[in-house]
């Protein structure tokens, strides 16, 4: 990361609040996703993942180290005298937002992670850049009135920025939309939205089952966890609702075999599954400084400025549902998909790079050498 000044450390105790206010603001403002408050025995280093990767950023030291700490915890709501078990809160600051709070128990302390949601303005379909052949045919399973939509991917990956912009096209006056979600991110007007408590047996499943029972038109599942959340998305699409949810798998293929492993019957993914679009995020070369020294440059961050996303869509045609219903695995579908000159997500990867939007080197860092080796 380039070189930023640190943010001046507090005098006195008064000060905690304006300098904590102060660090999130910037953290925020230089990108992050995440900021880390690593307990160390000399105090506490602080760390930001921008764009995918961990940058060292300034280090904290034992003085403030537990003010810092506490002034989070209280603010999240999260139980100060604990310290020996990981806890989960959230706060919400002007000018920054919401954020998710985690703490974890470790050697020289407790460790904090606060995940900073995005404040910014949604995106909508158009503003994701698919490709062409992509964009087609999510468009084209948004037209349904039912059936299940994945969008997959590993944390990080963008899931939800792609399934808000899904619900934007399809938010109107004419359509009961509503949402189970953990948390609710972004909040959008007139969709019925709701956030799982497990603490109280309020979790995905059990928002389904009650969901149904208002007459929805659309529902969105931020995430298909287990069985009885994957039973529940799946009785929906089946009966008359159209779909939206989320796996962390690495491919779209891969998808399909988490739900035969979640226990849904190859018969129901066959008639109900619509698409499974799957994505990852990859940085983007900085167009001020490439192709040129990378040092130096204010506008980026070694060299790359934003990220990109790589898509692969895997619609379920004739073939392949009926390859699938009658028990193919990922490898016979995989060999089924090559002769269906299907677009992969390394094919994508490979564009990119020969477009300069990114390098070799990004690709492998997300997807693996091997997987993007041709």
């Amino acid at each position: 990361m380039n070189q930023r000044p640190d943010i001046a450390l507090p005098r006195q105790d008064e000060d905690i609040v304006p300098w904590l206010s102060t660090l999130l603001r910037q953290a925020v403002s230089l990108g992050a996703s995440d900021l880390h408050i690593d307990a160390m025995a000399d105090g506490a280093q602080l760390r930001l993942r921008i764009h995918g990767l961990l940058h060292d950023w300034q280090h904290i030291p034992a003085q403030w180290q537990g003010r810092l700490v506490s002034r989070i915890k209280v603010l999240a709501s999260l139980d100060l005298a604990e310290r020996r078990l990981p806890q989960d809160g959230r706060l919400n600051l002007p000018d920054v937002g919401s954020l998710r709070v985690a703490s974890l128990p470790t050697l020289h302390g407790e460790k904090l992670c606060l995940r900073l949601c995005e404040t910014g303005a949604l995106r909508n379909l158009a503003e994701l850049n698919l490709p062409n052949h992509i964009g087609a045919n999510l468009d084209h399973a948004l037209q349904y009135p039912d059936g299940l939509i994945l969008i997959t991917g590993p944390t990080g990956s963008g899931k939800t920025t792609t399934l808000y912009a899904c619900l934007q096209a399809l938010n109107s006056r004419e359509r009961h939309i509503a949402t189970v979600e953990d948390p609710i991110e972004h909040i959008l007007a007139g969709v019925n939205q709701t956030a799982i408590t497990p603490r109280i047996g309020l979790g995905f499943a059990e928002i389904l089952r009650a969901l149904l029972r208002h007459d929805p038109d659309v529902i969105m599942v931020g995430e298909i966890r287990d069985k009885a959340t994957a039973d529940m998305a799946v009785q929906a699409a089946e009966t008359g609702h159209l779909v939206l949810s989320t796996l962390h798998t690495g491919s779209a293929l891969e998808s399909l075999t988490r739900l035969r492993h979640l226990g849904v019957p190859d018969y129901l993914v066959s008639s109900c599954l619509r698409l499974v679009l799957s994505q990852r995020l990859v940085r983007k070369r900085c167009g001020h400084c490439a192709p040129l020294s990378r040092f130096g440059c204010i506008e980026c961050i070694d060299g790359y400025q934003g990220r990109l996303g790589l898509y692969e869509a895997l619609a379920l045609t004739p073939e392949i549902v009926n390859a699938w219903a009658n028990g193919a695995d990922q490898r016979e579908l995989s060999a089924l998909l090559i002769k269906q000159r299907w677009h992969s997500m390394r094919e994508h990867a490979a564009e990119c790079v020969s477009s300069g939007l990114t390098e070799v080197r990004e690709i492998e860092r997300v997807l693996g050498r091997e997987l993007c080796t041709h």
